[in-house]
């Protein structure tokens, strides 16, 4: 009898299980993937792409090719809800029944509710918005005579990377410009060790990025950012990188949640509830004394166990495989100058091999992904 698996986005354990299935087909299975994005922009060489590394394609997978490689129908639609006791999830107007459903939409930006976020910021979530982020840093730095204003609001580790890359950038540029970043916390990097701050800190301050930690934003406004203080910042481009939030297909569906709104599932990755469907990457959650980090490193991880899961589950047997979280991974945050911060345990460095590492690491995951769809 088939069976009718359905994948809601195409974050990277998704990216797994597709793959996984070009290599070892699922007998008598009906696959579909449901993504509001054509393609997958790989988060980790975003940075690269704003600094002018990387061309848009490099950092590309395309989501139709390797659902159409798998044998899936490819539903180029945002799913709206996911309905457990009917099994049902709807995208688009249409309503799509499943056996077995898995979800790997990623995270909303935090903050968004924030006066004149919606109106006036970029968001990377989903990344593909970095583009439009690059057009109009190009445009402002080719024309005008005053220098370019960017802020950037988040203190964490993609903050600091869009910072550097925004700032050599436009460094570059005819026009000129200056990156403030803004952090609400007194300290970049939360979850690095102080060294690592430290570092991260001095980086910043030789490479021309000012910084305002410890402050609010209140508003986005046409003149700049409004901080809590009462100060106000001027900004032609404002970049907001400041946390995950759940996305709101959690929000509309009838799916176990924590008290922030996130999928709980247990450490087979499936829901908490027992119900049908399993989860990956930053729309989940493993509740209030298990949690993790919302990092790319954890998302890539979870695709095996998700993908053995998920096989198990279209064969009407139970979830064995289970996911651990290391304790410590291997960071590394591209610095735009040909460098890179590499932190390994106890090991920190900053230097041109790290940088040549993350290149590699990089390309070669995308790769991995590309290479099936031809």
């Amino acid at each position: 009898m088939t069976r009718r698996l359905v994948l809601i986005g195409g974050g990277h354990a998704h990216l797994h299980v597709l793959r996984d299935i070009v290599r070892r087909p699922l007998a008598d299975a009906d696959i579909v993937l449901i993504s509001d994005e054509r393609y997958h922009h790989y988060s980790g060489m975003v940075p690269g792409y704003l600094r002018g590394q990387y061309r848009v394609r490099e950092l590309q997978i395309d989501l139709a090719a390797l659902a159409r490689r798998a044998g899936a129908r490819f539903v180029h639609a945002a799913a709206d809800r996911v309905s457990t006791s009917e099994r049902r999830v709807q995208a688009a107007g249409e309503s799509i029944a499943f056996d077995v459903c898995s979800i790997d939409v990623g995270s909303a930006a935090a903050g968004a509710e924030v006066p004149g976020v919606r109106e006036h910021a970029f968001t990377l979530r989903p990344m593909s918005r970095a583009t439009l982020l690059k057009e109009r840093i190009d445009l402002l730095a080719a024309s005008g005579d005053a220098p370019v204003a960017c802020v950037v609001v988040g203190g964490g580790a993609g903050g600091v990377e869009i910072a550097l890359a925004l700032g050599r950038r436009l460094r570059e540029s005819v026009r000129g410009g200056v990156v403030t970043m803004i952090g609400e916390r007194s300290e970049i990097l939360p979850g690095f060790a102080p060294p690592a701050r430290a570092l991260a800190s001095r980086i910043l301050r030789e490479q021309g990025v000012c910084l305002v930690l410890g402050a609010r934003v209140a508003a986005l406004a046409d003149d700049g950012v409004r901080l809590a203080s009462g100060g106000i910042l001027p900004a032609d481009v404002v970049v907001w990188v400041a946390g995950a939030a759940p996305p709101g297909l959690l929000r509309d569906s009838d799916l176990p949640r924590d008290a922030r709104g996130y999928f709980l599932v247990d450490r087979t990755l499936r829901a908490l509830d027992g119900s049908p469907v399993w989860g990956a990457g930053d729309c989940i959650a493993f509740g209030a004394h298990h949690d993790i980090e919302k990092a790319g490193v954890y998302a890539v991880r979870q695709g095996p166990v998700l993908s053995r899961n998920l096989r198990r589950a279209m064969r009407g047997a139970p979830s064995r495989a289970r996911f651990r979280a290391q304790r410590s991974y291997l960071a590394l945050i591209n610095t735009g100058d040909g460098r890179a911060i590499l932190r390994w345990h106890r090991l920190l460095v900053h230097a041109r091999w790290a940088w040549r590492l993350k290149d590699a690491i990089d390309r070669r995951f995308v790769r991995r992904y590309c290479d099936v769809t031809k």
